[in-house]
């Protein structure tokens, strides 16, 4: 039994028809996601911000000081991520939130837009030997016009990732990894392998690939999961390229039975920027998404919040801890493709499924592989 799997004076019974179940949580947190702020400098038609009913903020930065305090307890930290719905460069005190981290010898991973990284940024980050930038890029450069609303990003962020490949290979070094996320829609699927070359060439280490979780019923019309689009040969191509260059992760592309939950089979938890402890990136915001049509709110859900209890207390909770293990053992509904799922009240929000489950996972998309989070140890098996 490792460190971090010792046994603590927290066990737990979970009543399951005729059966009891003993549970014995450990301090085993593996990733650790910070939301720093969720101010952003674009304005992104497919970003969860343009559509929930949150008010906008930054972290304290005693509150960040205090989550890094209390995660010394957790002694299997793989890495800290500063992600969330926002973009992390905005956030005041953000080159003093990566040096903090750092000097105290975590890895660190970074999700991005890329657009605001200057070459003193970029240096900066280099410098202070920040593991992993991961960016959003949903078109190629001369397409970036398609796909965000007349921002044109994917010019600014491709020329931010040459500049910091260009300068790691100069230096020969090995950090950061770079990836890049794209979400698939029916304005660029056909431009994914064109794209993949692209990164390829680039010198980008992976890419992942996610479907596109409509947040309006216009938005509906553009996901490539419903069966009136055949990815499979784009697929194919894909996979060509991945073989011999880029690592690239591909999402499914029709619903099928299979669910596996990235964020709770690596023990990842998600903290908002005002201290509030989510299990992951879903319930970290209250905003409505379309599954397959399907309207539905989504509401944020907190198993507590960082201000008035430690990380440690949060995690090893009982309400928590049971969560963990039903949801990493599967045992929820499938609301997705149920036959009452239009007539059930259950389905209408993520307050609460029909086993009594709360929140409710039964309608997870990211479950069903159809939706990526940045979960690190699968999207970069080969780095971390």
């Amino acid at each position: 039994m490792s460190k971090g799997e010792r046994k603590l004076e927290t066990d737990y019974t979970l009543e399951l028809w005729d059966s009891t179940v003993f549970l014995r949580p450990s301090l085993n947190m593996k990733y650790l996601y910070i939301e720093l702020t969720t101010r952003c400098n674009l304005k992104c038609k497919m970003c969860f911000k343009q559509y929930w009913e949150d008010k906008e903020g930054d972290m304290d930065y005693n509150l960040f000081l205090k989550i890094l305090n209390d995660t010394q307890e957790f002694p299997s930290i793989k890495m800290i991520f500063l992600g969330g719905i926002g973009e992390p460069t905005v956030y005041p005190k953000f080159t003093d939130a990566v040096k903090e981290i750092k000097d105290r010898g975590y890895a660190l991973g970074l999700s991005t837009n890329g657009t605001l990284l200057n070459k003193s940024l970029i240096d900066f980050l280099i410098n202070e030997q920040v593991d992993l930038i991961y960016f959003s890029m949903d078109a190629l450069p001369v397409q970036s016009n398609q796909v965000r609303l007349g921002h044109v990003t994917s010019e600014i962020t491709g020329a931010n990732i040459k500049k910091i490949i260009e300068e790691k290979k100069r230096r020969v070094l090995p950090k950061p990894s770079i990836s890049v996320e794209v979400v698939a829609t029916k304005e660029n699927y056909k431009q994914l392998p064109e794209m993949a070359k692209y990164l390829n060439e680039l010198g980008v280490d992976s890419m992942l690939i996610s479907n596109l979780l409509p947040m309006t019923e216009e938005q509906v019309n553009d996901i490539v999961y419903d069966g009136k689009v055949d990815m499979s040969k784009i697929v194919d191509e894909l996979e060509k390229i991945s073989s011999y260059g880029i690592y690239i992760k591909i999402p499914y592309f029709e619903l099928k039975t299979e669910r596996r939950c990235e964020f709770d089979e690596n023990n990842a938890v998600v903290i908002r920027w005002d201290g509030e402890v989510s299990p992951c990136y879903r319930f970290l915001h209250t905003y409505y998404e379309y599954i397959f049509g399907r309207k539905k709110k989504v509401n944020a859900y907190s198993f507590g919040n960082v201000k008035n209890r430690s990380l440690k207390d949060i995690w090893l909770d009982p309400k928590y801890s049971k969560f963990r293990f039903v949801m990493k053992n599967y045992m929820y509904p499938s609301c997705t493709d149920c036959p009452l799922r239009n007539a059930c009240d259950f389905v209408k929000t993520s307050d609460i499924d029909c086993w009594g489950n709360e929140p409710s996972c039964a309608d997870c998309l990211w479950s069903r592989r159809l939706i990526f989070c940045p979960i690190p140890q699968y999207m970069y098996g080969k780095y971390f």
